[in-house]
């Protein structure tokens, strides 16, 4: 079983052969102190990072949570480009080796499933050991992000957490994975409808390299081939936010880059931003952040 004293989620150091946790730093939050038996739960918030040529040492499920975001990912050969979106999915079997380059700010969702508990769920359903799982770079599945957003309420519960009801989920998700193994083997997702893969790469790349002044919802469009009206629906359904959203959101990541790398006032950096003024920035800085940005300021440079 997944030992209740292992406090991170681990992968193995391929080339060095020694185990350290998936990210180095500390998650935002965990069900270490619950002690669940059979699997670790991790919820991590990080600026650009990677990970190469690491296994994980249980089976990992990854759940991206924030902005669209571009990845550079290599399995069986050469670096490729992907684009991660809100809800994409992650299977990372066990003692399978991989790489990632994370290309900006993230927020997942990462749980540690035990050898143990993939094992009997394949047993129940197989009658074998093998469980027939893959890695898998994305998969759009309701069960499995419901059931790991079910388990991470459960981890700040305000009362004592049920530890049985929380292991019952674990072991449904095992069983899923294992069931639906063969439909999720190969299968890099759907953007069902939305903008391809190619085109929302193309559409980040202009967001990411352009001045706020010259974007707007008939630039991005361009950028992707379509009309303003077809981008903007199909851009919504590809990454589950509006383009307006999504340019705010990142507006705020650049204006919080600002608060700690320059001295400039907090007024200076809203207008450069193209916000209306520093209150406009302010109160969009403390949704995303649940902070404002002299808060948040003072915070960060101790």
């Amino acid at each position: 079983m997944q030992s209740t004293n292992q406090k991170r989620v681990l992968v193995s150091e391929v080339n060095q052969g020694t185990q350290r946790p998936l990210i180095k730093t500390d998650p935002i939050k965990t069900s270490n102190e619950i002690g669940f038996d059979g699997f670790l739960l991790e919820k991590h918030r990080l600026p650009e990072h990677e990970n190469i040529d690491v296994a994980a040492t249980n089976t990992l499920l990854a759940v991206h949570l924030s902005s669209p975001i571009k990845v550079e990912i290599r399995d069986d050969g050469p670096f490729r480009n992907r684009i991660f979106s809100p809800g994409d999915i992650m299977v990372f079997p066990a003692g399978v080796q991989y790489s990632c380059r994370f290309k900006g700010d993230s927020e997942f969702l990462v749980m540690s499933l035990s050898n143990d508990v993939i094992t009997r769920a394949a047993q129940a359903i197989t009658d074998r050991g093998d469980s027939g799982l893959r890695l898998n770079w994305g998969i759009r599945d309701p069960f499995v992000r419901q059931t790991m957003a079910n388990l991470e309420d459960l981890c700040e519960a305000l009362r004592t957490p049920d530890r049985i009801y929380g292991e019952t989920l674990a072991n449904s998700l095992a069983m899923h994975l294992v069931r639906n193994s063969k439909q999720m083997n190969g299968h890099f997702g759907s953007n069902h409808r939305g903008l391809s893969r190619a085109q929302l790469g193309r559409v980040l790349d202009f967001i990411h390299g352009t001045p706020y002044s010259d974007i707007s919802l008939r630039s991005m469009a361009s950028a992707a081939g379509l009309s303003p009206f077809h981008f903007s629906r199909m851009f919504k359904v590809a990454t589950g936010v509006s383009p307006h959203q999504y340019v705010l959101r990142r507006r705020i990541e650049i204006g919080a880059e600002m608060l700690l790398s320059r001295a400039d006032s907090i007024a200076s950096i809203a207008l450069e931003l193209g916000f209306a003024d520093q209150s406009h920035f302010t109160m969009h800085f403390k949704r995303v952040h649940g902070i404002g940005p002299a808060g948040f300021r003072r915070q960060h440079r101790r």
